[in-house]
């Protein structure tokens, strides 16, 4: 086995092999050192492996002479693996003061561990029998951190969620049998790998179109595309705040990171440029990105809130990706990141803002947040920043994702410039749910019962410590956007387009 198919391994294996390894007797009497020492190996394996590992396609293992589960680590993933490497480790220090007073810890952290390096498997996987693999290990890895309280509700939160990612995942596994059919490999190669003289011989044309478009919807239910989308507002309450924060701000972009390899690596995007695929899924994009903003904008519990941001803010990724233009790759791969840091921010923020209050009150709605500023500055100040990168103010990741966006749909006619303006109407409700809550907290009004605010004290640092540098990395993704556009236009691109 050489170095470079070890490094290529390494990320993915070594934490699905500790993870379990919990379910055996205590390794430490303490859980949190051996959960915090195997997640920060794991971050520096990945981020090592990202920048010293050749693109060389890696076989596991050969199931016949055509399958065979295999990874790469090209750009894509090798951009996806590094924000996955830093956001997890911030998550899992939270996780050890929060769950603190939510047991079981030791089949959470197990799984926990476990999933990420299943996340990292659908970043890397080098075919779409690998891929299809591993995004269903990941359906079944998260359904214990849904269901981590046991209560009823949370027992019908985890059926729902399996539910929709069993249903999305048939209908990729059907496009998977259609690909293998017609395709000349079953290897994710840039512009596809569709036969498509023997498609076009036998006039196969618009059945090929209709499977890609099932096995992209089918993706898109991990993604919380509509009509798949319901998961999310009814998952995300129950689950624990860590859970929920890598829920929306990673495992969700596992259904955009699979979708974009059916695009671009497996059908081709000169196969669905301009067809009725493309059309239909940027409206059913912006359809996502409306209803998600306009849920949100009235929902007044706190968690399902910012569900349902998820909800639209994912989708914007889609409608990026569907362009087919530099300039939406460009605003796909902000977006992400953008996403990434500031969705994790504002579940792990509005965690500290539910229970970890010091009236000991549990707030959880968005109208009980009057004053919880003068209680929590640096968590609600962080909250903000989160805040501004989703609306898409600028400086912030957010406003250099949609930027790049707008620019990308400028050249679709009609269906371009109604995408700008769901765009806009959408950055505007979500200045409305979001906004209010950051000055509420910090200016309650003159009406606002000054007595009852208890004096300001420092959370455990490692609560807020993860909270500031995840509202940072959301407002720093806008400033260095310059640098992750360099990569895009370098190395992602040019192998695409």
């Amino acid at each position: 086995m050489t170095s470079n198919t070890l490094l290529t391994l390494a990320p993915i294996l070594f934490p699905i092999v500790t993870g379990f390894a919990l379910f055996s007797r205590p390794i430490f009497e303490d859980r949190h050192i051996y959960v915090g020492v195997m997640t920060f190996a794991t971050s520096a394996i990945t981020f090592f492996a990202a920048f010293m590992t050749r693109e060389e396609l890696i076989t596991l293992w050969r199931v016949t002479g055509t399958l065979s589960i295999a990874f790469r680590m090209d750009y894509p993933a090798r951009a996806f693996s590094c924000l996955v490497a830093f956001v997890w480790p911030l998550v899992t220090v939270y996780a050890f003061e929060y769950l603190r007073r939510r047991p079981p810890v030791d089949r959470f952290y197990a799984f926990f561990l476990s999933t990420f390096g299943i996340l990292i498997g659908v970043a890397c996987a080098g075919n779409l029998l690998t891929l299809y693999l591993f995004y269903e290990l990941m359906t079944f890895m998260t359904l214990p951190l849904v269901m981590h309280s046991q209560k009823r509700e949370s027992v019908r939160a985890t059926v729902a969620y399996l539910l929709y990612s069993l249903v999305g995942a048939a209908m990729a596994l059907g496009g998977f049998f259609f690909f293998q059919v017609y395709g000349v490999s079953m290897e994710f190669t840039p512009g596809g790998v569709l036969d498509m003289a023997r498609i076009t011989r036998e006039g196969h044309e618009g059945m090929l179109l209709t499977v890609t478009f099932l096995t992209l919807l089918g993706f898109g239910a991990k993604a919380g595309l509509v009509p798949l989308h319901a998961w999310l507002p009814i998952a995300h309450p129950q689950a624990p705040t860590p859970a929920s924060a890598v829920l929306s701000g990673l495992i969700t972009k596992a259904g955009v990171i699979a979708m974009f390899r059916v695009v671009y690596y497996v059908a081709g995007d000169d196969f669905l440029r301009g067809t009725w695929v493309q059309t239909t899924l940027l409206c059913m994009a912006m359809l996502t990105i409306f209803t998600g903003s306009m849920m949100a904008f009235v929902e007044q519990h706190l968690k399902k809130r910012i569900a349902w941001s998820s909800v639209s803010q994912v989708s914007y990724v889609v409608f990026a990706m569907m362009l087919l233009t530099p300039d939406g790759i460009r605003g796909a791969v902000l977006q992400i990141a953008a996403h990434a840091t500031a969705k994790s921010c504002l579940f792990l923020s509005a965690g500290v803002v539910i229970y970890f209050t010091f009236q000991g009150a549990n707030y959880h709605y968005a109208d009980q947040l009057r004053g919880v500023g003068k209680e929590l500055p640096i968590t609600m100040t962080c909250f903000g920043l989160a805040s501004v990168s989703l609306i898409g103010l600028p400086i912030s990741g957010g406003f250099a994702a949609k930027w790049y966006m707008a620019a990308g749909a400028l050249g679709l006619g009609w269906l371009g410039m109604l995408g700008i303006v769901v765009l806009m109407v959408s950055a505007l409700l979500t200045a409305g749910y979001l906004l209010p809550i950051v000055t509420d907290a910090f200016f309650p009004g003159s009406d606002y019962d000054y007595s009852r605010v208890v004096p300001f004290k420092l959370l455990p640092l490692n609560m807020i410590v993860p909270i500031i540098l995840l509202g940072t990395g959301a407002v720093m993704a806008g400033l260095f956007a310059g640098n992750i556009i360099d990569f895009v236009n370098t190395r992602i691109i040019p192998a695409l387009l």
